[in-house]
């Protein structure tokens, strides 16, 4: 059995507030059920790898990309905050989404 290829999305929020961490993954689960419903969910493998000052990463099934950034381009509000999501890279690798990014990167998250 092989290992389903993974894709790395590098993201941006822009919002006025700073959003949780807790509140912006809630909110990506809640517009990709509500797009692609169970088990368009379950073939993403979507995960919020990490989060912090207004940058994340997600993890993905290769398959499932444009998915992914379809329910990230649909929402505009958590928590009654407007905000907008913005993909900065898409890679295979964590290093290559990183790769060129010359922003304030997540703690947990190293170059």
């Amino acid at each position: 059995m092989m290992r389903e290829k993974r894709r790395y999305i590098l993201f941006e929020v822009i919002s006025e507030v700073k959003v949780d961490k807790r509140r912006l993954q809630n909110a990506i689960w809640d517009s990709f059920y509500s797009l692609y419903g169970d088990t368009g969910a379950s073939r993403s493998r979507l995960w919020l790898v990490c989060y912090d000052s207004g940058i994340g990463l997600l993890k993905c099934s290769h398959r499932m990309v444009e998915e992914v950034r379809a329910a990230l381009a649909c929402i505009h509000s958590i928590n009654g905050m407007r905000v907008a999501i913005r993909v900065i890279r898409v890679s295979g690798t964590i290093r290559g989404a990183l790769k060129g990014y010359s922003g304030v990167l997540p703690r947990n998250i190293s170059r």
